[in-house]
């Protein structure tokens, strides 16, 4: 089907992953699939499913629920992906700064004897 003399066609172009990720942010290549990571922590995998791939986002923490998706090719997996977190990348810089806060707090916490007091 030709399209009509006055439709618009739209190219669509995808940009390397590497160069739009923010700071901190990166794909790695491993044996099962892609992991998005932030520093150390994956925040979202591609994975192969039956003849396809599922893309997982895993964070959890304020208005982000971990959720899947199936996809049809890993350059939309990771497009997608990309997009998702360069929209929320402050927010997921933050959760994964309090989460490692949060495991090092109980290290800095000092343990206190009660005393008891003699009236």
């Amino acid at each position: 089907m030709q399209p009509s003399a006055g439709a618009a066609t739209l190219d669509i172009v995808m940009k390397n992953a590497q160069q739009t990720l923010p700071e901190r942010f990166a794909w790695h290549r491993t044996p099962a699939g892609y992991d998005l990571r932030l520093d150390d922590v994956t925040i979202a995998e591609v994975r192969p499913l039956n003849t396809g791939l599922v893309l997982r986002m895993l964070v959890r923490g304020g208005d982000i629920a971990p959720f899947e998706m199936v996809v049809r090719c890993e350059e939309r997996a990771i497009g997608w992906a990309t997009q998702w977190t360069r929209q929320r990348a402050g927010m997921l810089c933050r959760h994964v700064d309090r989460q490692r806060m949060d495991v090092a707090l109980p290290s800095l916490v000092v343990e206190t004897t009660a005393l008891a007091v003699a009236v």
